[in-house]
């Protein structure tokens, strides 16, 4: 993982004109507006929105959607290019994600003990925490520069992509900041995760599909393992998206904000390591506080 950062908010590099990809989004179901989706500040209800899989979004036994997708090389990818010879896992994520700074190590390993069986690919979705350093993308070429900058932060070895400035395909398949899609060779959504840290449904899943059978689970929506261990990452992702994404965070997801905070100071330990320590210490804060009132109400 890379270090070195800066002001992401201009792309430069690859350069891809509207007769390449067009930045409106073609006619798929939607969750959100194409403004909605490129929101500036991160609220409460995203927050809650980003916690399950919406109903009637696309799930396991459903085609995947149509897509037209540009590489970091500045490649076009469809359908036609990704599915046909072996099963497809689409990985979400952002430079501003915890949940995706969680998840890199373990679908690293995941692509190392799967990688010649199944085709991994990385989609840059939407910034999840926009900040003064990396804020929404306004056009392709700012949002391949995004997807360029999270390949080289990561050392991501497979094929990183993204679709329309407004997300159709995210938005399709219900925006969530770090989810995971698994299909078969003809595009049969066979697998989804709602969060890619989940290295245990993962595995498992595509285990079953390497080897030319169905998952044991169709859907992952574990929420405490990822989550917790995510919060050691907060700080240190807030702090690259920009002073506004960490006040946006304290106004929207105080709870996150300060596990984040508390993460940060168990420096001896790993991220993972981290987070799960703040969470405990959080929850067990909670219930002494809550214990005292409880004394003082029945005291008087």
């Amino acid at each position: 993982m890379k270090t070195g950062y800066k002001n992401h908010s201009k792309a430069a590099g690859i350069r891809v004109t509207q007769g390449d990809m067009n930045t409106e989004d073609v006619d798929q179901p939607t969750t959100s507006t194409a403004h909605e989706y490129r929101y500036k500040h991160f609220t409460t209800a995203l927050l809650m929105h980003d916690l399950r899989f919406r109903k009637g979004a696309a799930a396991p036994d459903d085609a995947f959607p149509d897509f037209e997708l540009i590489t970091t090389e500045g490649a076009r990818l469809t359908n036609d290019d990704i599915f046909g010879d072996r099963p497809v896992i689409f990985v979400f994520g952002s430079m501003t994600c915890p949940m995706t700074a969680s998840a890199a190590p373990s679908v690293r390993e995941l692509y190392d003990e799967f990688g010649d069986r199944v085709k991994f690919i990385m989609m840059y979705v939407r910034e999840a925490h926009p900040g003064e350093r990396f804020a929404q993308v306004a056009s392709i070429e700012e949002k391949l520069g995004h997807a360029r900058t999270l390949k080289d932060f990561y050392n991501i070895q497979w094929t990183v992509a993204a679709d329309s400035v407004n997300g159709s395909l995210h938005r399709a398949l219900d925006p969530k900041p770090n989810s995971a899609f698994l299909m078969d060779r003809d595009g049969t959504i066979l697998f989804r995760s709602l969060w890619a840290s989940d290295y245990d449904a993962l595995c498992k899943a595509l285990n079953a599909v390497a080897s030319g059978q169905a998952p044991p689970a169709k859907q992952s929506t574990k929420m405490i393992g990822p989550v917790a261990r995510a919060m050691g990452y907060v700080q240190e992702v807030m702090v690259r998206a920009g002073p506004q994404a960490v006040k946006d965070l304290w106004l929207a997801g105080f709870p996150m904000a300060l596990a984040g905070r508390l993460a940060a100071l168990h420096l001896s330990s790993s991220p993972d390591r981290r987070g799960v320590a703040a969470v405990l210490t959080l929850a067990l804060g909670t219930f002494i506080i809550l214990g005292l009132l409880g004394v003082l109400l029945f005291a008087n």
